[in-house]
């Protein structure tokens, strides 16, 4: 029975890869495509972590497994309230790929992946955090990375964000700050010497102290509910490094456990023992605001992509895995922040910083490269390797604010006082994207009775919205406007959870971090760091450098080497998979077996 790895790249744009690649800047990715097939992986709506990560491990669509949008709205609750889809808690109405194997006696591993926590079966190993994309995992980091800065030093970076602490003495204190986690440590200081608990380490100008290792009491009972192994020990051991970016300027990394990273402690501890620390943290934004320079920011990032890729080798190979899948966050954060850098489409693009900035995106695409690596040279003749992304990212220009939309064609009330008047309101945008009608009988404030009225605002809203021109080009704003439930069976779309009403923009145009009610702007210039995003166009959307559609790569095991082929929906990645291994299907599965992609 063979196995296979999945590198999860996300955010990875095939594009951007595909130019790299045969530039020469992507060897290894070159090796990968010449040994198997590539294609573009299309995503399903909306193109965002949670969603797709979830139709590759489960085979299933939206529909089915419950989820459309980063963040979703349980009817019976406030409109204006969404609840988080990156825990297994919640995100479980399909069944997942190591839930599936575990039945049959095999072993799978997750790294930093959607829906790998809690775990719920003894044959599922979960490593790292659920996959949530934020820079301050929980629940497997003791505290967040921190910046101490003296005299008159202010980095602010480009956004003007003032995060960082002023160090007004000789002494500052590493502090647990997770849930679960406590104990606080001294650091004194004297230029660039630090001693801590004793011991005394000095560096030079962006060097890094070794890892420093602490201990911290652990409260067992909070973490017992993310595994299924007893929790105890009572204490952890914390590692974190420090590193002066600039004269007056200490960047202090994350605290990372050493021994309680994992649903299983003990293959933590080998881990860690052979590898070194898991880093769940992908700290991009310190970057911007100047805390960390660039070899220090991509040091970082790559110790996190090659662990994983080391681990994933190892676990097949020497522990009997199944099958393995990663989720590197890395791609995702650098254009979320940097498209506008790179991509002459962008709003923000100067010609004067590309070089720059082109030259970070090399490095960053140079630590995937060594993924794929270290993956293919650790590769066995019965294991399949995939890398791929859930989505690509694009350039962002407008922002489109939907509420405000909603708000001065009267379908949302205000108060007097500014608030939301619910009892006036007929629609509303719940999460990012999710246009619901203020239903009686399911929403606790509904004034819209179901049936003939609901119909006939439904389509008065798509009407609409599908007139809706950008006064400034003339161009329409929606390229696509539907009812999920009635005309979303192309997109997968029409769950329990599903909006009402859903849209798709015209490239340039984004919905997200657009939700507020309140301002007279409907069309506004990409505001905030955002300035590459995704989620909002057709899953197929290119535009500029970027794309809705990701990246796919599969050889090894199985696997034709057919060069590019068609398109891969992401729904049908996991049922090729698994039949490539002589597996059955999962239970939900409503993807297909892509034949074409496979030897026999």
């Amino acid at each position: 029975m063979s196995k296979f790895i999945i590198l999860g790249l996300d955010g990875a744009c095939p594009g951007l890869i595909e130019e790299k690649r045969r530039s020469g800047v992507l060897p290894n990715f070159q090796r990968l495509a010449e040994r198997g097939v590539w294609a573009e992986s299309v995503p399903v709506p909306s193109a965002v972590t949670p969603v797709n990560w979830t139709a590759l491990a489960t085979g299933s669509l939206p529909r089915t497994f419950g989820i459309s949008d980063f963040m979703m709205h349980e009817p019976g609750t406030p409109l204006d309230r969404a609840f988080d889809v990156f825990s297994k808690e919640v995100n479980n109405r399909a069944e997942f790929v190591w839930d599936a194997l575990a039945a049959r006696g095999h072993k799978t591993a997750t790294l930093s992946f959607v829906g790998g926590l809690p775990q719920t079966v003894p044959g599922h190993l979960a490593i790292g955090d659920n996959g949530y994309p934020e820079e301050y995992s929980k629940p497997y980091t003791i505290a967040p990375s921190r910046a101490l800065v003296t005299g008159d030093l202010n980095p602010v970076g480009p956004y003007g964000w003032h995060e960082h602490e002023r160090l007004t003495g000789d002494e500052f204190v590493i502090q647990a700050t997770t849930p679960g986690y406590r104990g606080a440590h001294p650091v004194k200081v004297s230029g660039n010497t630090f001693t801590v608990a004793g011991k005394s380490y000095t560096v030079g100008l962006r060097e890094w102290t070794p890892w420093i290792r602490l201990e911290f009491e652990r409260d067992d009972a909070a973490f017992q509910k993310w595994q299924l192994a007893p929790v105890r020990g009572g204490k952890a051991i914390g590692e974190f490094r420090l590193r002066v970016t600039r004269p007056g300027l200490i960047y202090v990394t994350p605290v990372y456990p050493c021994d309680h990273f994992a649903s299983d402690d003990a293959l933590a501890a080998r881990l860690y023992a052979e590898l070194g620390p898991y880093t769940d943290n992908l700290p991009i934004s310190r970057l911007l605001m100047e805390w960390v320079d660039e070899d220090g920011w991509i040091e970082e990032f790559r110790l996190q992509a090659v662990w994983q890729a080391r681990a994933a080798v190892k676990l097949v190979n020497e522990h009997g895995y199944k099958a393995v899948l990663t989720k590197w966050h890395a791609f995702d954060k650098f254009y979320h922040f940097f498209m506008q850098k790179i991509d002459p489409v962008a709003l923000g693009f100067d010609p004067a910083q590309r070089d720059r900035y082109e030259r970070m995106h090399d490095r960053l695409l140079g630590v995937a490269d060594e993924m794929v690596g270290i993956v293919l040279d650790g590769l066995r003749a019965d294991t399949t390797l995939v890398v791929m992304s859930d989505h690509g990212l694009m350039a962002s220009r407008k922002a489109v604010w939907v509420n405000r939309w909603l708000a001065r064609n009267g379908y949302i009330q205000f108060t007097p006082d500014g608030r939301v008047d619910w009892s006036r309101t007929r629609a509303y945008v719940a999460a990012f994207l999710l246009l619901k009608l203020n239903l009686r009988g399911r929403e606790p404030t509904g004034i819209v009775s179901p049936g003939a009225e609901a119909d006939r605002l439904k389509a008065e809203i798509i009407g609409k919205l599908r007139d809706w021109k950008d006064p400034e080009t003339g161009a329409h704003v929606m390229t696509e406007v539907f009812d999920p439930h009635a005309d979303g069976a192309r997109y997968g779309l029409g769950g329990p959870f599903e909006a009402d009403i859903r849209y798709f923009t015209t490239p340039g145009y984004t919905l997200f971090r657009s939700t507020d009610a309140t301002g007279d702007a409907v069309l506004t210039p990409i505001h905030g760091p955002y300035l590459g995003d995704h989620g909002s166009c057709r899953p197929t959307t290119h535009f500029g450098r970027g794309s809705e559609a990701g990246i796919f790569y599969a050889a090894g095991y199985g696997i034709r080497a057919a060069g590019r082929v068609r398109d891969v929906m992401m729904h049908d990645i996991m049922p090729t998979l698994l039949h490539n291994a002589g597996e059955l299907p999962l239970r939900d599965q409503e993807g297909t077996v892509r034949d074409d992609l496979l030897l026999t």
